[in-house]
């Protein structure tokens, strides 16, 4: 089915069946290569209504240091790292994270806002999510409301496609993206003419891997693990990027996504990144993200507010995002939810704790 040009198309399923049946006609309209089925993250949420946008950006205003380089939501974001980790530092009970970002990972799923937003590998997992309330048994005021008043919809995502649009951003006409992060370097013209050119004509050593075998690691990142590699050049940086000793497409992710430094709106989508597993919930959930940078309020970014009403940069109002978008609206949503019991959902896959196993042991009398 074509999409239209401005906006993410809707479609409708009001049995779980129905649900499968959408996403295999999503599945089959992408083009393929060869017999390789494509690449879907999934999301779910409470209310159709809802936006594709990060927590830290909701309802909030905008102000930069005269020269862009720093914002109050620059702060924002810093000050909650200080005190998430200052207070859950002993709670880490696996292997402390390594840098600002990883540490973004908890706190996103311990629902402190950051720049991440929740997808996750699952279409049941999803589906768990925007389906709570009419899954969770037992009956309170709020239940009842959000049943009421609740639509949820599925929001699927193909996070290959959106990460090959990021590289076209710098590989196209990404000049100007790539003297940005190399501050006042004397060679910063020439070194970035030299990564763009690099870019432009070598997709496939820097980007794709060409072997069928190989293809399901294709364009996904982990900025987690890039904080690594740039510590291994530190204090050489300029040079190795020279030498080309590193994959500049790395390091041009590393400053945008994990820096944070900000862009406009049209010139870079959010990136899609996978994350190291640091707690049993987010495993069970199989959590993956997109990751914001930080983007200056523009006149493309005003125009997207008054499409969006209050929430001015997200995903499903995005040039480059809204053919890589799919949403499915459940139009029955208590159906679908009883279905999915019977697949054998339970809350306590969502949250493994004992409250929520509990909960699950009452959904089943």
């Amino acid at each position: 089915m074509e999409k239209r040009k401005h906006r993410v198309e809707v479609r409708y399923a009001e049995s779980l069946s129905q649900v499968y049946e959408q996403i295999e006609m999503i599945a089959d309209g992408i083009p393929k290569c060869g017999e390789e089925r494509p690449l879907l993250w999934f999301r779910g949420h409470l209310n159709t209504k809802f936006n594709l946008e990060p927590s830290i950006f909701r309802g909030t205003e905008y102000h930069f240091n005269r020269d862009k380089t720093y914002s109050n939501n620059h702060l924002r974001e810093e000050y909650r790292f200080q005190s998430f980790m200052s207070r859950n530092f002993d709670n880490v009970t696996e292997r402390l994270p390594q840098s600002m970002i990883e540490w973004q990972e908890i706190m996103q799923h311990f629902f402190t806002k950051t720049r991440l937003m929740d997808w996750s590998e699952s279409l049941t997992v999803a589906l768990e999510f925007a389906l709570e309330a009419f899954i969770t048994p037992g009956k309170s005021l709020e239940i009842e409301e959000r049943k009421r008043t609740l639509t949820p919809a599925i929001w699927i995502l193909r996070p290959d496609a959106l990460n090959m649009e990021v590289y076209k951003s710098f590989s196209k006409k990404g000049a100007a993206l790539i003297r940005k992060v190399l501050d006042d370097s004397p060679k910063r013209d020439m070194i970035a003419e030299k990564l763009q050119k690099e870019l432009k004509y070598n997709e496939k050593i820097y980007v794709h891997l060409e072997n069928k075998n190989e293809r399901n690691m294709n364009v996904l990142v982990s900025l987690s693990s890039l904080e690594y590699t740039r510590n291994t050049y530190a204090g050489r940086m300029e040079q190795a990027l020279e030498r080309l000793e590193i994959n500049p497409f790395f390091y041009l992710l590393l400053r945008y996504y994990s820096d944070g430094i900000p862009v406009r709106l049209n010139e870079l989508p959010p990136l899609a990144i996978i994350h190291p597993y640091h707690s049993q919930r987010i495993k069970m959930q199989r959590g993956v993200f997109t990751v914001f940078p930080y983007y200056i309020p523009d006149k493309a970014s005003a125009k997207l507010k008054k499409l969006a009403g209050s929430y001015p940069f997200s995903m499903e109002y995005m040039e480059k995002c809204i053919p890589l978008l799919y949403k499915i609206q459940i139009s029955n949503p208590q159906r679908v939810a009883d279905e999915l019991i019977l697949t054998g959902a339970k809350r306590g896959s969502l949250y493994p704790d004992m409250e929520n196993i509990s909960k699950d042991i009452e959904n089943t009398v």
